[in-house]
């Protein structure tokens, strides 16, 4: 595969999971509202993850992966990489917290959805930052070519 067309795919990856991020955030905003809106919300996050999420970040990190340049595995390079790995390792581990919480909503566990709620948040103020982080890297990089 042409490295042009690979980077196109990587790039279109990162945008649709990031828009994907950016609705499942809003999603979860709306989660305290009330006791059935919590488990709705377990529920529709548990399906963005599986049919969207994850696989638009393992598609990035396939394509992203492919695109290493050892080479050049320095300064703001480096920073980029490893912060996209860290987003995506973050989102991998995040689908236990989801898979969980769906589980306590299915059996009408209050505590066990809050507590899993808990988990995702922590999980994504680490995740979230490094993709930003990562994406703004790669632009920095892209500007100076």
């Amino acid at each position: 595969m042409r490295i042009g067309l690979l980077l196109q795919l990587h790039l279109f990856s990162v945008a649709f999971w990031l828009g994907v991020v950016a609705v499942e955030y809003l999603i979860e905003q709306g989660r305290a509202q009330s006791r059935s809106q919590g488990f709705a919300v377990a529920s529709l996050h548990r399906r963005i993850d599986l049919f969207f999420e994850t696989p638009a970040f393992s598609v990035v990190l396939v394509t992203g992966l492919m695109l290493i340049e050892p080479a050049r595995f320095d300064g703001i390079y480096a920073l980029k990489v490893i912060a996209g790995g860290v987003a995506v390792a973050g989102n991998l581990l995040c689908l236990v917290p989801v898979l969980r919480r769906h589980a306590a909503a299915e059996r009408d566990d209050l505590d066990g959805v809050i507590r899993q709620s808990r988990l995702i948040d922590s999980i994504s103020l680490l995740a979230i930052p490094a993709g930003l982080l990562a994406l703004a890297c790669g632009l920095y990089l892209m500007l100076l070519r």
